[in-house]
Parts: C-alpha cells; structure tokens; sequence
C-alpha cells in the first residue's frame, strides 16, 4: 500500500520546477530547425494558453473570489493540467520517428502517467476534486489539439537522442523542487484587485466546505463511514 511520501513523489513529477524546463527545453528543440519551426511555434501558444489559463482561474478565486457556484473550487490544478499537457506531447514528439503503435502505446503511458499524478494531488489533499478533475480536462484538451492539428517531422535518430538526454537531465535536475506559483500569484492578485488580502479557501461558504475551515478533510474511509446507515 502506498504511504503519504511514496504520493508525494509521485506528484512532484506534476511540478512546475519538472514540466517547465521540459517544456521550454521541447520547444527550443522545435525551434531550432526549420521544419519544426511552426510546430515549436505552435507548442509555445499551446502552453501559454493552458498554464495562462490555471493562472486565471487561481487569481479569479484569489483576486475577487471568482469560482464556479457548489464548487469547493479555488482555481484549477496546476499539476494536473500542465502533466496532461507536457507528458503526452513530449512523448509524441520525440516518438515521432516509431511506428504508430509505438506511439500510441507511448502515448497511452504518459496519459497514465498524468492521470496518476493527478490522483496524488487528491492523495496529499493539495486539491479538490472538482479541481483536479477539470484541471485536466483543461490540460488533456491542449495536448489533444496539439496532437490533433501540429504536423512535427521526425527527427533524426541523433537529433532524437540528444533531445531526450538533455530532457532527462533537466528532469533530474528539477525533481524534488517546488515552485513557489500560489505564492507568486497571491502577489499577483493582491496587485490587481487592490485588495489588502486574497481569498482563500476558507472564505468559501461552509455548505461548499462541507466543514468549518481549519478542519482536516475527511478521509475516503471516514466519508464512507459518515454515509453508512446505523444499525
């Protein structure tokens, strides 16, 4: 059975401090040759559409406490959309020379991958549900219209090689390491709204909490429990 630090690994694959560098570092490898230049091009307004708009959606809530009425809703998971956005493309991209079945099947474990990450964020109750599950919704819609409509040349085999080496030092280098984004974007929010102070979760009303602020959520045994019937 997994304990508490085996998810928390497992969710620091879903950091911004590992898919980022991955993603700039698959983007200038699109850049820098000709034929995948519109790809890479591509690829950078992709990205910037998915994380603008988990950024949106957090400094929404932060700012002037935006969210979707009976939600327990504070802004979409970051991890959970950039990991169905990065893993599938990245593997996609650099499967580009492998028969078709290879890619779908590559394509299939990074979509695991990404959907396992984001059960982690539930795991180490970082999001809620609703959360999780749109943010990715919202990640998995842009790597599909990537996939879908970006035509990428295969690379040579050479090429290929040294693109995945230097993607898996980057993700080395950046596993472990958190970035500070909720941080920086209460900044953000306090800047543009003019408020002295964000919204947090605990001014979400307490018929969406479900429990007074402060409180642990309950576990998926102690909902099970509170549902039970009495004997």
């Amino acid at each position: 059975m997994w304990t508490f630090r085996d998810w928390l690994r497992l969710t620091a694959l879903g950091d911004s401090a590992v898919l980022l560098p991955l993603a700039g570092l698959l983007a200038l490898w699109l850049l820098l040759a000709a034929p995948t230049r519109r790809a890479g091009l591509s690829w950078l307004l992709v990205l910037l559409l998915c994380a603008g708009g988990v950024a949106a959606s957090k400094l929404a809530y932060m700012g002037w406490q935006l969210y979707p009425p009976g939600l327990n809703f504070v802004g979409l998971s970051g991890h959970a959309a950039l990991s169905f956005l990065v893993w599938p493309a990245l593997v996609w991209v650099l499967g580009a020379r492998l028969r078709m079945h290879w890619r779908i099947g590559l394509l299939t474990l990074a979509l695991l991958l990404a959907a396992a990450i984001a059960v982690s964020r539930l795991a180490v109750n970082a999001h809620t549900p609703s959360e999780t599950v749109l943010g990715a919704a919202w990640g998995l819609m842009w790597s599909s219209v990537f996939i879908a409509c970006v035509r990428v040349p295969a690379a040579s085999l050479w090429h290929a090689g040294l693109a995945t080496l230097a993607m898996v030092i980057a993700l080395a280098l950046g596993y472990g390491h958190v970035v500070p984004s909720n941080r920086m974007l209460a900044i953000v929010a306090r800047s543009l709204s003019g408020h002295a102070r964000i919204y947090t979760r605990c001014d979400l009303p307490l018929s969406v909490l479900g429990r007074r602020c402060g409180q642990p959520r309950p576990t998926h045994a102690e909902r099970r429990r509170i549902r039970a019937p009495a004997h």
